[in-house]
């Protein structure tokens, strides 16, 4: 019988191609056959415009009757972000404010059609690459020699910068005053996250990027606010790089690094991952997105109690396994590192590789 696992990536040398998408049909501006740094325009689009209700009564706590009394500014009136709209009423001071910058559509009764506009989105290249397609109008693929690290978790954000290594173990907590102007729009690898400091500090370096090990998932609000990408190699919890990518990370030090810590979505393989371009043309390809559960083959754990454990395979047993849980399950006895034999269920297992 074969077993297939989820594969996460950790490589030195393979053939990387993305395809970067506008959200709506837009204009492209780079051909196939055309080389691209981390920093060019692929292409642009103007999203088309969002539209709010806003209840001017529910919001200034007043009577339907009376609440366009309170209204400052008329139909047609251009409005900045966070400008009073209606208001100020009460000894509160309640006010309406507009949610961004935008104008008044129309009035009817107590509520107002606020109109925001799309704005440009601007399509970047991300990493140097090599352009083998375009459809001209909405999508651009790119392809780069490079060595690749995917991850378990980002906040969204994407930047391109130099890898600055500060963590000396990869479990080692991240600190606050190891943050200092050395670190300035660098791509910083650190271990484990556990206070909100850290993060607003490298904030306040305007780094171009953060790679950990793992955080406390009550950080996640914080993460999703910072301006810069943030990855997680191994997910939430106190769980070390894993070695096979720190010791990539570390070997790439002074290196330029793309973060793209896109969040993983249902039915996508797409994960999360920093690509290290390299000066060289030889084409390696992917494996594919499932490999076979084998003696000899590197896996990471995925629960506890050995999550984030990485090891070989030793044998994939006959019979399945009576845990202490109560769950009975097919498995495989893995040698991890720094712990010994281990018996895991494979449910519990993923290639890395």
């Amino acid at each position: 019988m074969t077993y297939l696992a989820p594969l996460t990536h950790v490589l030195p040398l393979t053939t990387v191609r993305r395809e970067r998408r506008l959200p709506v049909a837009g204009s492209v501006s780079v051909r196939a056959g055309q080389r691209v740094t981390a920093v060019d325009v692929l292409a642009e689009a103007e999203p088309g415009p969002r539209h709010y209700f806003l209840d001017l009564a529910r919001g200034l706590g007043v009577p339907e009757r009376d609440a366009l009394r309170h209204l400052v500014h008329e139909s047609g009136a251009r409005v900045e972000a966070g400008q009073v709209i209606a208001g100020p009423v009460g000894i509160s001071r309640r006010t309406v404010r507009a949610p961004a910058n935008g104008r008044i559509v129309a009035i009817s009764g107590c509520r107002v059609l606020f109109e925001v506009s799309g704005g440009k989105f601007v399509l970047k290249a991300g990493f140097p690459a090599l352009v083998t397609a375009t459809d001209g109008t909405r999508s651009v693929t790119l392809e780069s020699t490079a060595a690749l690290v995917q991850a378990a978790w980002g906040n969204g954000r994407q930047d391109y910068g130099i890898v600055r290594i500060i963590a000396t173990s990869p479990g080692d907590p991240l600190q606050p005053e190891q943050l200092d102007i050395n670190l300035r729009g660098a791509v910083v690898v650190a271990g484990i996250c556990d206070q909100s400091a850290a993060l607003h500090q490298a904030t306040e370096l305007t780094v171009r990027g953060l790679i950990l090990g793992s955080m406390p998932s009550d950080l996640i609000p914080v993460a999703l606010r910072v301006p810069y990408p943030v990855i997680l190699t191994e997910g939430f919890g106190r769980l070390p790089i894993n070695p096979p990518a720190y010791a990539l990370l570390t070997s790439c030090a002074g290196r330029e690094a793309s973060v793209d810590a896109r969040q993983p979505m249902p039915y996508e393989y797409l994960r999360p991952e920093v690509i290290l371009p390299l000066p060289t043309t030889q084409d390696v390809d992917l494996p594919e997105d499932n490999l076979r559960l084998a003696p000899g083959v590197q896996v990471r754990v995925l629960r506890a109690p050995f999550q984030g454990a990485v090891g070989t395979i030793r044998d994939i047993l006959a019979q399945a396994v009576a845990f202490p849980s109560g769950v009975l399950a097919r498995s495989a006895t893995v040698d991890l590192e720094g712990i010994g034999t281990a018996t895991v269920p494979l449910a519990n297992l993923e290639v890395l590789q």
